[in-house]
């Protein structure tokens, strides 16, 4: 696969890679962006995650809290119930579709 095919698949789905991410336990947004390059080798930066954060925060799929409560420092994200049912169903939406598009294709 191409840099650019996977680049483009990472942002497609960036809502859930975040969201398993976050499954092993709270991370701030440079933690996210840094395992996001290691571990699918997409450059993701903060332009686009912060507002995605603060999107799944506003959709309360993840909570977010300041490390410190008396001064503003790293803002640590956490996976909530709702946002692990979230993840669960569309990646068996996904696989879901997946198999039955290649199921029913000719190729």
């Amino acid at each position: 696969m191409t840099r650019a095919v996977n680049e483009r698949m990472v942002k497609s789905f960036l809502d859930l890679f975040v969201l398993s991410l976050l499954n092993n336990g709270g991370k701030h947004g440079y933690e996210i962006m840094r395992e996001l390059k290691d571990k699918t080798g997409a450059h993701i930066g903060a332009g686009t995650l912060y507002p995605l954060l603060y999107e799944l925060e506003e959709r309360r799929l993840v909570a977010g809290e300041w490390m410190s409560p008396t001064r503003r420092s790293r803002r640590v994200y956490r996976i909530t119930d709702q946002g692990e049912r979230y993840r669960d169903q569309s990646f068996l939406g996904l696989d879901r579709l997946l198999r039955t598009s290649f199921s029913n294709s000719n190729h």
